[in-house]
């Protein structure tokens, strides 16, 4: 436990061979993951100098609605996979990208991942959201495909292909995964 700007805040923190200390916060509440020679002022003092994200974060996480996913079953699965790949047969072009591999991701916390090798996973769970927010998921993914960041040439690269992506993304951030 730790206070933050007046509000007493759980945690749970890991110790592992990293050289930073990460925050996450998901539906159980903040994690922390530490490096193991931090020792806990250390950790503490990034929690409280990261206060205002982490207070941001939980709030944002108590406010998004829980929806109660399906089993994923085979036929959720392949169903996920026909329309990821008409949703990225329609939007690959338009970026000038091609993804090497198309792959339906089980992932906890993430809606999709592109790697430099051309591999682009969506979140089967998206197939049980609407139709825009698939595409903007896709395009985001797509978009990585050339330009691996999140800098001002990659929302370029999205904005040109869907101009409400700030929308759709805030739409997005309204569903927990978890």
């Amino acid at each position: 436990m730790i206070e933050l700007q007046g509000v007493t805040v759980a945690y749970e923190c890991r110790r592992s061979a990293r050289r930073t200390i990460g925050l996450y916060v998901g539906p159980q509440g903040l994690s922390v993951r530490a490096p193991r020679w931090a020792d806990w002022s250390q950790v503490e003092g990034f929690l409280r100098h990261k206060a205002d994200w982490v207070l941001t974060q939980l709030q944002r996480q108590a406010a998004a609605p829980r929806p109660v996913w399906p089993e994923p079953s085979p036929a959720l699965r392949e169903q996920a996979r026909r329309l990821f790949q008409q949703r990225v047969a329609l939007f690959a072009p338009r970026l000038g990208v091609q993804p090497t591999t198309l792959r339906v991701s089980s992932a906890r916390t993430r809606w999709g991942s592109a790697s430099t090798r051309g591999t682009v996973s969506l979140n089967w769970r998206l197939v049980c959201l609407p139709l825009a927010l698939v595409d903007y998921v896709a395009v985001h993914e797509l978009a990585h495909l050339r330009e691996m960041h999140h800098g001002p040439a990659f929302w370029a690269l999205v904005a040109g292909v869907l101009p409400d992506y700030a929308e759709r993304r805030a739409a997005l951030r309204r569903y927990a995964l978890g």
